[in-house]
């Protein structure tokens, strides 16, 4: 599928990373983001969000920079971010988000009003959120645990409630929206999940039979056409993948013929036309993990296996178009690219800074928006660029948000 602009294309994060919006590599997310930030009180549905004042701080021009913490494109030119300001020089957290706008692919950003929901930090309260995901021109959500939803490009946002808990993860295609919601015993470990779907622009949500785990890490939503795919690690065996309609008109059933045997960390994409490609990792060390990788062409049915990415990194998203391009990302590695469904793996030469701050620590995420376009994001409140491509994944050129 054609990554954002078919919005269940974004990269999936395993629990290496799932988490990784939600604990960006913050270490001192501070106020120096204006007079006034909006704090939100209360957990529960109707709980409304309200100003305090703060004292203003300078801010050196280079400082004016924002960290991006999740983006979405609905087309190759058209997509949303979400950022947080430059808080780094003071000593309370700030949680502001702030939200930018492209019509160009990327190159340049306006500025949008932001849902009045504080960032989704480790004491996250429970309409905080550190995603967000576009479906349409006009229709968005903004999630994670909270919800919140735009139905006019992002003009104006909208608290509303889902059943089943805070919301793991989102994906959407085929005019349907996926949500996977739920509790877990710690972030990102040991959830009882459930999915529900909602018509695009809608936000009546009903479950779909059988979409449920119990037990297991790092819930990933996946669409392509009317298919939706759950990917999710247990506690031990084989990667949970469950299937079916994305409109909830049959029970999903599990994948057979899992390849994935006991993994430390996992990658799905899907694409239109019923390919499903996955990344299996091996128990990480040192910066290094086995890597297998397989692609079916028939949802699931079977499988063949593609060439084993590279051992650096620890994979945890992966995004794949229909054309065959395929990006695989992680923690503490490149971005490793193919252009011929995984039977070869490269890098791009231009990353190779990028690259070397992620295997610091600053991961570096990438999504394809069609068989040529793409964008990467790099955790941490101090990098500032998007990445953007428009040959493949051949050469990479940054771009500051500010």
């Amino acid at each position: 599928m054609a990554g954002k602009h078919n919005p269940a294309d974004r990269p999936r994060r395993s629990r290496l990373l799932r988490y990784a919006t939600l604990l960006i590599a913050v270490p001192s997310l501070t106020a120096a983001c204006g007079n006034t930030a909006l704090v939100a009180s209360g957990t529960d549905a109707g709980a409304a969000a309200h100003s305090v004042t703060t004292k203003a701080h300078p801010v050196a021009a280079s400082d004016r920079q924002v960290a991006v913490v999740s983006a979405s494109f609905v087309s190759p030119s058209q997509g949303w971010l979400l950022a947080v300001p430059p808080c780094a020089r003071n000593a309370k957290p700030c949680r502001t988000l702030l939200l930018r706008r492209t019509t160009d692919g990327g190159r340049t950003w306006a500025d949008m009003p932001a849902p009045a929901a504080p960032f989704a930090s480790s004491e996250a309260r429970g309409d905080a959120v550190s995603s967000i995901l576009f479906t349409s021109p006009r229709d968005g959500w903004a999630f994670g645990p909270g919800l919140w939803q735009t139905r006019d490009g992002g003009a104006t946002w909208r608290r509303v409630s889902i059943p089943g808990g805070p919301v793991l993860d989102m994906a959407a295609g085929n005019g349907r929206v996926l949500a996977a919601t739920g509790r877990c015993t710690s972030p990102g470990e040991d959830c009882r999940l459930a999915v529900y779907t909602s018509r695009t622009g809608s936000a009546a949500w009903r479950p779909i039979p059988a979409a449920t785990a119990r037990g297991v890490e790092a819930p990933s939503l996946v669409v392509a056409g009317d298919t939706g795919y759950l990917a999710s690690l247990p506690h031990s065996g084989n990667a949970v993948m469950l299937a079916g309609p994305v409109n909830g008109s049959a029970p999903w059933r599990p994948i057979g013929n899992n390849p994935c045997t006991h993994p430390s960390s996992i990658a799905v994409a899907a694409a239109a036309g019923g390919s499903l490609f996955i990344g299996c990792g091996s128990e990480p060390g040192a910066g290094q993990q086995l890597k297998t990788a397989y692609l079916s062409r028939n949802y699931g049915r079977t499988w063949r296996r593609v060439a084993n990415p590279p051992s650096s990194g620890y994979i945890s998203s992966a995004s794949m178009t229909r054309g065959g391009t395929i990006f695989l990302s992680g923690g503490r590695m490149d971005i490793y690219i193919s252009r011929n469904r995984g039977r070869t793996w490269q890098t791009s030469p231009s990353l190779k800074s990028a690259a070397g701050l992620a295997g610091a620590g600053f991961d570096l995420v990438a999504t394809a928006t069609s068989n040529t376009t793409g964008y990467a994001t790099q955790w941490g409140v101090y990098r500032h660029q998007l990445w953007l491509t428009d040959d493949g994944g051949r050469r990479w050129t940054p771009v500051t948000i500010r």
